[in-house]
C-alpha cells in the first residue's frame, strides 16, 4: 500500500466525549481521500458485581451497536467516504495499536478524567502516543470541523527543540499546515535551569543565545522552505518553559505537531514531560510523531542543520 493510500484509524467508544476525535478522523479522511477504519475494543476482562454479571456476549454486542452508531454519525457527516468496522478484544491500547498497523494516522480522543482516575485506571490515549509506530493525534472532546461554525485558526504550531527530531517533526508539520492551507509556526522554547534565570537577569548572553537560535533555526528549515513554497512560516524563539510556550500558542491553532522524543527504555514507550503537558492542556488537537518516522523533503535533499539549544 502506497504512502497516500494509507487508511485514517479512529479508536470510537461510544461516548459523546469521543465524537471529536470521530469528526477529526472523517476530516483527515477526507483531506487525503483515503478510507476511513473505525476501530472499537471489547475489553476482555471486566470488574463486575455478583449481582449483575456481564458475559463477553454482552460486551460484544455492545461493541457492535456502537461501530453502528458511528458509521452512522461518519455517513451522515461524509456519505461517500469509504468506511469500515473492525471490532477488537483486549487492551484498548494495545489493539487500537495492532488495529493501527499500516495506517497513515491514528486518531484517538482525549481522556479528561480526573488524573488520579487515570493514574489508577490508565490513559489509553497517552500510552496509544506514547508506543505508536504511527503519527497520532489526540483530540479535545469539543472539537468540531470549520464547516460546522467553529472557528478555523488557520494556524498549525510545531514545537521544534532541536535537530535531533527535526526531520520527523517537521515533515510532518509542513504536510499538515500545506493540507489546509495554513500557516507554520514554528516554537523554539528555552529556559535555564531554577535560579539561574534569575541570576543571568538581563545578561547579554542570553539575547546573544536567542539570537544564535534564531539563524539555527532559519537555516534548518531553509530546505523546507523551498519544498513547500506555499507555506508562510513564522519562527517564534522564546525564553520559556517548552510546555508553557506550546500550550500558549494553541490558544489560536488549529494543529500543533511535537515529536516523540526517545526517553528510557525500551526507547519507544515513553513520552516526555513537554508532550505530556502539550497533549493535557493543548487547546487544539494534538499530533505526535513518533521518532522513527522520516520526514522527507519532496525533491530535495535536506541541507545539513545546524545546532540549536539541546
Amino acid at each position: 500500500m502506497s504512502e497516500l493510500e494509507r487508511p485514517v484509524v479512529v479508536g470510537v467508544d461510544g461516548t459523546d466525549a469521543n465524537l471529536g476525535a470521530l469528526l477529526f478522523a472523517v476530516d483527515a479522511a477526507d483531506r487525503r481521500q483515503v478510507p476511513l477504519e473505525l476501530v472499537h475494543v471489547v475489553p476482555d476482562r471486566v470488574v463486575i458485581s455478583p449481582l449483575v454479571p456481564v458475559t463477553p456476549l454482552d460486551l460484544t454486542d455492545t461493541g457492535a451497536t456502537v461501530l453502528r452508531t458511528a458509521e452512522d454519525q461518519v455517513h451522515a457527516t461524509s456519505p461517500d467516504l469509504t468506511v469500515e468496522s473492525r471490532l477488537r478484544h483486549g487492551s484498548r491500547a494495545t489493539q487500537l495499536l495492532r488495529g493501527a498497523a499500516g495506517a497513515g494516522l491514528l486518531v484517538v480522543g482525549r481522556d479528561d478524567r480526573p488524573v488520579l482516575e487515570r493514574m489508577m485506571r490508565g490513559d489509553t490515549a497517552a500510552s496509544v502516543a506514547a508506543r505508536a509506530d504511527v503519527p497520532v493525534v489526540e483530540v479535545p472532546a469539543e472539537w468540531r470541523p470549520a464547516s460546522s461554525g467553529h472557528p478555523s485558526y488557520g494556524v498549525v504550531v510545531v514545537g521544534l527543540k532541536s535537530p535531533a527530531y527535526a526531520d520527523a517533526v517537521l515533515g510532518e508539520a509542513f504536510a499538515a499546515a500545506d493540507e489546509r492551507g495554513a500557516a507554520l509556526v514554528v516554537v523554539h522554547a528555552w529556559k535555564l535551569p531554577s535560579g539561574y534565570d534569575e541570576a543571568a537577569g538581563d545578561d547579554p548572553a542570553l539575547a546573544d543565545w536567542e539570537r544564535e537560535a534564531t539563524e539555527d533555526l532559519e537555516q534548518l528549515l531553509r530546505p523546507w522552505h523551498r519544498a513547500y513554497p506555499d507555506v508562510p512560516v513564522r519562527t517564534r524563539v522564546v525564553h520559556q518553559h517548552p510546555a508553557e510556550a506550546l500550550v500558549e500558542a494553541t490558544a489560536e491553532a488549529d494543529l500543533i505537531v511535537v515529536v516523540r522524543r526517545v526517553h528510557g527504555s525500551p526507547t519507544t514507550a515513553h513520552l516526555g514531560s513537554v508532550a505530556r503537558a502539550v497533549l493535557r492542556a493543548a487547546a487544539c488537537p494534538v499530533l505526535v510523531v513518533p521518532p522513527s518516522e522520516t520526514g522527507v523533503i519532496p525533491d530535495l535533499v535536506l541541507e545539513e542543520a545546524g545546532g540549536l539549544l539541546a
